[in-house]
């Protein structure tokens, strides 16, 4: 294309697609919305801390090779994931190393269970498709192992129980061993520094031109070009648009003319992602010891690494809830002390995803009843229109792997309608 192509969005799903178009000699300029590049890759210090944690996505699978690939041709190196060396669950008020004495004959039913279950899914078969509340009801398992479940599920469902597919859940169960437990095995290595330095080095690397700070309300699409009329009162001109935003995030534009039904309706709906991820830094925890339960707050807790200053950082998560605010101290001192007693406050901090106009959510989640919001096959161009975002990926979807492989695809089908232009 001759014109300017506009790329919506500097996530990984919007820098892959800008840097793959540059590369074939495109003339590329990004939009983001934010004052930052990264999207759902974000990381930030700890006050008085050196180390960058992330607020977002962290960890890549060996399998990732479009990040690893990247990564390797821009010097960025990776931190191999910490290993588990002990375990604590937490349940009717104390701390053990496993389900008490007069579960575990129930708890190592409903694991055989849900081990059979998540190799179903694994071998392709549609499998369990309730939601994950019906899921847990149908399982009936004792109380320390629902709250192993829930644990679990605010790192791979992390919507809503009765608004989201238990398929979640034994998917990502499915990745390893078919175990909660072993959902953390598949985790690899996260970047040091943080994810956002491959995006912010994608685009630097390419030259691509990019705009902070620019929210795009409108879009117009015809059959000879794209007009994008941003927050502040410009109209750009484009041949042609990709929307790298997320699902959510779209339906604070307006198009013209609409969308098509099967995408109206999925903007509409969205995904469910409601994790809250929670970044502590304690003094006097051992690094790799993993808890779990509760129930509620902070349902799961790693003492991820060490800091800089002799201090261990711990990552957690739970969903949003009204009754667990993560930004009051007085809440997260009592939920890190539910897990490591042993442990003193120093620090704590997290990024508000849901209340982020920009993501307006977690993580995928996929909506109980309308998986075509998220399938791939529903974002398909619509004439100079194109979509990215690890939301809807073919592959590796809700990762940044998956975002990486969107973007790239997007930007393949962009040169592909190109061709068919000159061809004309």
């Amino acid at each position: 294309m001759a014109g300017e192509i506009i790329v919506i969005g500097a996530g990984l799903a919007g820098a892959f697609a800008a840097a793959r178009l540059a590369v074939a000699g495109c003339r590329v300029r990004v939009l983001e919305g934010r004052r930052r590049v990264g999207g759902r890759a974000f990381a930030r210090s700890l006050a008085g801390s050196a180390d960058r944690l992330e607020q977002g996505g962290a960890w890549i699978t060996k399998g990732h090779h479009r990040l690893q690939r990247e990564a390797a041709r821009l010097g960025l190196t990776w931190r191999p994931r910490t290993p588990v060396t002990a375990r604590r669950w937490w349940h009717g008020g104390q701390l053990s190393d496993g389900p008490p004495p007069d579960q575990r004959e129930a708890h190592e039913r409903v694991l055989a269970r849900v081990a059979a279950d998540a190799s179903q899914r694994a071998g392709g078969h549609p499998g369990v498709t309730a939601s994950f509340a019906d899921y847990l009801r149908a399982l009936d398992p004792p109380p320390a192992t629902r709250e192993l479940l829930s644990a679990w599920w605010c790192l791979s469902g992390n919507g809503p129980w009765e608004r989201a597919p238990a398929s979640d859940l034994l998917g990502a169960c499915s990745h390893h061993d078919n175990t909660p437990d072993g959902i953390i095995g598949y985790w690899h290595a996260s970047l040091e520094g943080g994810m956002d330095r491959l995006a912010a080095g994608l685009l630097e690397s390419t030259g691509v031109p990019l705009e902070l700070g620019v929210a795009v309300t409108a879009l117009r699409h015809h059959a000879n070009g794209v007009e994008v009329e941003t927050a502040d009162g410009r109209r750009l001109a484009a041949e042609a648009a990709i929307l790298a935003t997320g699902l959510n995030p779209l339906r604070r534009i307006a198009f013209d003319p609409p969308l098509p039904e099967p995408k109206r309706r999925a903007v509409a709906r969205g995904h469910e992602g409601i994790a809250v991820k929670l970044w502590v830094e304690v003094e006097g925890a051992e690094v790799g010891v993993l808890a779990t339960g509760g129930g509620s707050g902070i349902e799961w807790l790693f003492a991820e690494r060490e800091s800089g200053r002799g201090t261990t950082f711990l990552v957690g998560f739970g969903l949003a809830s009204s009754a667990f605010d993560p930004d009051d101290r007085t809440q997260v001192e009592r939920a890190v002390a539910r897990f490591f007693p042993e442990a003193r406050l120093v620090a704590h901090d997290r990024h508000d995803w849901i209340g982020d106009p920009f993501s307006l959510g977690t993580w995928v989640a996929a909506p109980l009843g309308q998986p075509e919001a998220v399938a791939a096959a529903t974002w398909h161009p619509e004439g100079r229109l194109f979509f990215a975002s690890s939301d809807f990926a073919p592959d590796q979807q809700g990762w940044f792997e998956g975002a990486a492989a969107s973007g790239e695809a997007a930007a393949e089908a962009v040169l592909a309608y190109a061709r068919r232009c000159s061809a004309l």
